[in-house]
């Protein structure tokens, strides 16, 4: 793999550190020291970036920046290492998480995911620190600063970590109320989806999970059979009006006696309006409001 470069101005997107700043530091502290292009123009690499991030995680959390630039690379990595370890700081874990997610280092980063949810719920975790991790990958790979693969090794152990924890809820017995969930058939992507189901099998819902890439007409059958209380999907790839229309028609021709939810960024960039039929479920709160009431509903009921 050939090695990956870093402007200055990366370095800033990433750390909220500015550019002027970062300069003043390379020159009065040594902190850095940027390569050159043919063309005389700086550039940094992998050990610059997580280097930064360490110092990042240090200055952040009060450590003035002429005690960091007295300290030895190997004791800017330990006392970083220190502070994610003795401090729960959302933004701590996901520079932390970062760092591991370049190293390959899948033990370190479930170790970290198992030890977050002690201090907080799977939801909140993921708010506050996944959809973060996520959108510092992004601001990589938008700068060619990250691989494919290293998204989907993330991808894959947090795929894992939300089916184990959501095998951990057990099953509850019977329940008065059932979910049907599923991806259609041109989506791939299962974050939201398999949140939803954690989030809904924790409120006792009997939940149904048929996974990705479900032909619509499929789920009529399994909708037929169960009678759920909730049919739910997501739509995070691309997809176009004409082929959502189709899927949303589809979907409510059979379930006019369940409450449809429907989730994803693609549905904010829709050209036209949803059947009010559906319920856009634009964040985790706002699912976790519509389980509320639902189960307020059931028990008056």
């Amino acid at each position: 793999m050939s090695e990956l470069s870093y402007s200055i101005r990366d370095l800033e997107n990433f750390t909220q550190i500015k550019a002027h700043t970062i300069r003043i530091w390379e020159k009065r502290y040594g902190l850095l020291t940027p390569r050159r292009t043919e063309t005389n123009i700086r550039y940094y690499n992998d050990e610059d970036l997580k280097k930064i991030l360490n110092i990042h995680l240090l200055y952040k959390s009060g450590h003035k920046i002429s005690s960091i630039a007295a300290l030895s690379e190997s004791e800017i990595v330990q006392a970083s290492k220190d502070l994610i370890t003795n401090q729960a700081q959302d933004q701590s874990l996901v520079d932390s998480i970062t760092l591991s997610i370049l190293d390959f280092n899948g033990e370190k980063i479930k170790s970290q995911m198992l030890l977050a949810i002690e201090e907080c719920t799977i939801d909140e975790f993921y708010e506050k620190t996944i959809v973060p991790v996520f959108k510092r990958i992004g601001q990589l790979w938008q700068v060619d600063s990250i691989d494919i693969i290293h998204e989907h090794y993330f991808s894959n152990i947090f795929r894992e970590f939300l089916i184990y924890n959501i095998g951990r809820l057990g099953s509850k017995g019977e329940s008065d109320k059932a979910a049907i969930l599923f991806l259609h058939d041109t989506e791939e992507h299962e974050f939201s989806i398999l949140l939803f189901y954690y989030l809904l099998k924790k409120a006792g819902y009997l939940c149904h999970y048929f996974g990705q890439k479900v032909p619509i007409l499929e789920v009529k059958e399994a909708f037929n059979k169960i009678g759920p209380d909730l049919v739910v999907t997501t739509f995070v790839s691309k997809i176009s009006d004409r082929n959502f229309k189709k899927v949303e028609s589809e979907l409510l021709k059979f379930s006019k006696k369940a409450n449809v939810l429907v989730s994803g960024n693609q549905l904010n960039q829709m050209d036209k309006q949803l059947s009010k039929d559906l319920i856009f479920v634009e964040t985790i709160s706002h699912l976790t409001a519509i389980i509320d009431r639902d189960l307020v509903l059931t028990s008056q009921g």
